[in-house]
């Protein structure tokens, strides 16, 4: 199962990766998709700077699995959003689809979620 969550999260950091990059930089298309949803822009920069940061930590999975995971868990509430927004913007199969990358984000998030919990713990115990 491992090299499942490992081959998803580099596919869908690659793809975060550029999604992220294209909202940064405010393509034709990302500017339009926003404008279109009547979301502001700030969000589109604040959106793409997270998918930046956490493709990534993605593929980073091989190397360091918790940290790959971790970016994999950064990216399901962004998900959520992008799925809420299209079933309620969009004809149903846009929905479906960013509820189908929702669903491989999770993955490598279940895979590694011990390591997860651990990383957890060890940070609080240093914070707290």
């Amino acid at each position: 199962m491992e090299i499942t969550a490992q081959i998803l999260a580099t596919l869908l950091g690659l793809f975060f990766l550029t999604a992220g990059w294209m909202k940064i930089i405010g393509t034709k298309h990302m500017v339009e998709e926003f404008d279109k949803f009547r979301f502001p822009h700030w969000l589109r920069v604040l959106t793409g700077c997270i998918e930046a940061v956490a493709a990534p930590m993605m593929l980073a999975i091989w190397w360091y699995p918790v940290i790959g995971a971790l970016g994999s868990l950064i990216m399901c509430p962004v998900m959520v959003g992008a799925a809420w927004t299209n079933f309620a913007k969009r004809p149903p199969a846009f929905g479906w689809g960013t509820v189908v990358i929702l669903a491989l984000c999770s993955v490598p998030v279940l895979v590694y979620a011990p390591e997860l919990v651990e990383l957890a713990r060890e940070l609080l115990a240093r914070f707290v």
